[in-house]
């Protein structure tokens, strides 16, 4: 296998363990979730983004957090070069962290950044958030965190900056409903391989006016492309994806 495909393969084994190595202990991430408050915080800050904290299915803490490399911090004993997250109990609190799960099981914590809603795994092992919920007749695919935090983290969200094979996982599912052309057709992509059959899988209820400016923006993004290689053929190797 090629370095591509094993960077895609989220089984192969050994790429596994190699990153591993570089991530927080899942003990010591639950243990700087439990010492934290700002579940009163995490609660009125919901309230004020109209999302339900009671259906949600885990408790969220609005904190302050700050990040290290662990060669920086002196009590780290063998630093590996991965990032450390502090969760902190006073100063601006701009952070909800929240377990993620897997099986069932904890398996990292995400932080959303309230001003900005960036997003951020404490452990770097997360690739889906609601993963759980990938099976059946029907998921929904949100385009972001904080849309899915609005459902009762219902549906799922891919998470994962690096890999897009494991969108293959999407193959569980009969109906996948998404609000977001862009995001559809690429899981259509990744995770079905462009297949025309699996399209039908997809729901899209994206906007029309974002539906077309959407291939609007394609389109356009060909002719360029087609023109460029049509008047220095051999000089670019332009793809219009």
């Amino acid at each position: 296998m090629d370095l591509s495909k094993l960077w895609e393969d989220e089984h192969f084994v050994f790429w596994e363990n190699f990153e591993e190595k570089f991530r927080e202990p899942i003990e010591e991430s639950h243990q700087k979730f439990d010492a934290a408050d700002g579940i009163d915080e995490a609660r009125a800050w919901l309230i004020e983004n109209d999302i339900d904290a009671e259906k949600l299915p885990f408790a969220c803490k609005l904190v302050g957090v700050d990040s290290s490399w662990d060669y920086d911090l002196p009590e780290i004993e063998h630093p590996v070069c991965r990032i450390v997250y502090q969760f902190k109990n006073v100063g601006a609190r701009d952070c909800l962290v929240f377990p993620i799960s897997e099986n069932g099981e904890i398996v990292d914590y995400g932080i959303l950044h309230t001003p900005d809603f960036t997003f951020a795994t404490v452990r770097q092992k997360a690739i889906w958030l609601g993963g759980d919920n990938i099976t059946g007749d029907e998921v929904r695919l949100h385009s972001s965190v904080e849309r899915w935090l609005s459902a009762g983290a219902t549906g799922c969200v891919y998470i994962d900056q690096q890999r897009r094979t494991p969108m293959k996982r999407l193959q569980a599912v009969t109906k996948i409903f998404c609000d977001d052309v862009e995001l559809a057709l690429e899981a259509w992509d990744w995770g079905f391989g462009a297949d025309d059959a699996a399209l039908d899988r997809f729901e899209i209820d994206d906007t029309p006016e974002n539906i077309e400016s959407y291939f609007k923006a394609m389109a356009e993004r060909r002719a360029i492309s087609q023109a460029l290689n049509s008047k220095h053929p051999g000089r670019f190797n332009l793809v219009a994806a």
